[in-house]
Formats: C-alpha cells, sequence, structure tokens
C-alpha cells in the first residue's frame, strides 16, 4: 500500500535521451511519490538503464538530453542547473542498489572499514560497531561477527547484497533506486533479498525504483508497475487488491507467458 503522503519527489515530463545512433528515452513523464514502490520493467534495450543513469545524474555527456520539466525532491533542475543539484542529492539522498553486489565494495578494504565510512558521512547514528552488528543482524545475515572482519570476496553474493540493502534504507536516502538487483543471485537468495528489500522500505517510509527485466518479480510488491518499450513506456499499470489490468496488447503478452500472475484482462 502506498505511503499516505502524496508528495511526489520525482516529477518528470517530457524526457527523451538520444545517442547519434538510436533514440533511448522518448517523451517520458514519470513519477513517484513518498513512501511509494515504482517497478520499471522491460526487455534489454527497452531505456531501464538509462533511466536509472538519468535518475542518478549519471547520463553520458555525449547523448542528447531534453525534458520538459523535472522536479526531484521538490526542487526544478533544468539543464544549467542539474549537475549541481545530482552532486548534492546522489549518495545522500538517493541511494542505488546496484546489479552486481561485488560492485559495491573496495575489493582490498574489509566490510567493517565500509560500513563504517560510509555511516560516518552519511548517518552517523549508526557509524559504530554494536550498531552495525545490530543492523546485520536484523536483515538475516546469520554471524555478523565473521561478516563484519571479513572481506567482500569471503561473502556471498546474498551476503554481500544485504548489507547493500541496508546501508541504502539506513543512509537515510529517501529515494533507493535498485537496479535489477537480483539478477545476479539464485532465484531463492533473490526471493529473499526483495521481501528484505521490500520490507526495510515499507518500514521506514523509503520511496524504491525497482528495475527489472521480470515482471513476475514485481507483481507482488509494486504499486505500480511502468512497462517500457523500445524506450517509450508502453502502459502504466495499477492495481487493485493485488489485481492487474493490463489494457495494451504488448503488456497483456508480458502477464500471459506467466499464468500464475495475478491479472484480469
Amino acid at each position: 500500500m502506498v505511503s499516505s503522503g502524496t508528495d511526489e519527489i520525482i516529477q518528470i515530463s517530457g524526457l527523451s535521451v538520444r545517442s547519434e545512433e538510436k533514440l533511448l528515452l522518448e517523451d517520458i513523464d514519470f513519477f513517484v511519490r513518498t513512501g511509494e514502490i515504482r517497478a520499471v520493467i522491460g526487455e534489454s534495450g527497452s531505456g531501464k538503464t538509462t533511466l536509472v543513469h538519468f535518475l542518478l545524474g549519471l547520463v553520458n555527456e555525449t547523448l542528447y538530453t531534453v525534458w520538459t520539466s523535472f522536479r526531484l525532491f521538490g526542487e526544478i533542475l533544468d539543464s544549467d542547473t542539474s549537475s549541481i543539484k545530482w552532486t548534492e542529492f546522489r549518495g545522500k539522498r538517493i541511494s542505488l542498489i546496484p546489479q552486481n553486489p561485488g560492485s559495491g565494495f573496495h575489493p582490498y578494504r574489509t566490510v567493517a572499514s565500509q560500513v563504517l565510512e560510509y555511516f560516518s558521512l552519511l548517518n552517523p547514528g549508526y557509524a559504530n560497531r554494536e550498531a552495525c552488528l545490530q543492523l546485520f543482524r536484523s536483515v538475516g545475515l546469520s554471524d555478523p561477527e565473521s561478516v563484519w572482519l571479513s572481506y567482500p570476496h569471503q561473502l556471498s553474493g546474498g551476503e554481500k547484497q544485504r548489507i547493500l540493502v541496508l546501508l541504502s534504507v539506513y543512509s537515510g536516502a529517501e529515494l533507493i533506486l535498485a537496479d535489477e538487483p537480483t539478477s545476479a543471485l539464485d532465484p531463492i537468495t533473490g526471493a529473499g533479498i526483495l521481501t528484505l528489500l521490500t520490507k526495510l522500505v515499507r518500514e521506514n517510509d523509503r520511496s524504491l525504483v525497482f528495475i527489472s527485466h521480470d515482471l513476475g518479480s514485481v507483481t507482488d510488491f509494486a504499486d505500480i508497475i511502468t512497462v517500457l518499450k523500445g524506450g517509450r513506456i508502453a502502459e502504466t499499470l495499477i492495481h487493485e487488491n493485488r489485481l492487474w489490468s493490463p489494457k495494451t496488447e504488448y503488456a497483456r503478452k508480458l502477464f500471459e507467458i506467466d499464468s500464475s500472475l495475478p491479472y484480469t484482462a
């Protein structure tokens, strides 16, 4: 269920991104409210990653990027001021959970040193051993002491992703971008990460943009699903009691692939 707060922390109108060779995004209108989980699904090349890069202010400078209007956390971003604002927001108010959990860690530093440094910069109340170990326990790490002293290569992908989830949520960031965070994990581990992430997002009133190519992975928890196709929004879906009603042929076909998905024609 969406939070009672109705403030839109993301408001994008008319976003288009092009390279010299192809269109990456065209005329995208996109919003996310406080406390809302917005899933973005689509095939490879549909524009999902480009949208994440735009929300982080990391679109390649060689690309032609324009928008009609854009508000982030209530502030207007235009082509002259956006880079400055993104520097202020990125990492502090916007957090990323990457596809590959290993990419979120320095390989030659212990987990302890990295977690302490992260919290000392973003949320000093957690920048101590006992607070961090308690967080480790709360996200299901079975041996927090061992994880604390480990190097990243000594942990499983699931353990690393659980740490990245807790860092994103407890950093204080209002908006979390999750870029296919379970695609590098086995199905059982991935399902556990999804359950953990959505639980913490709800409990802490964060907003989540969850990127996936797998519709079945998002229907149980998303408040709204945006379907991308070829850089355009094919459909925006809102459920009623977890029952989805796709209207376009493309979205209906995505639901028809898996007969277990909750939808009505």
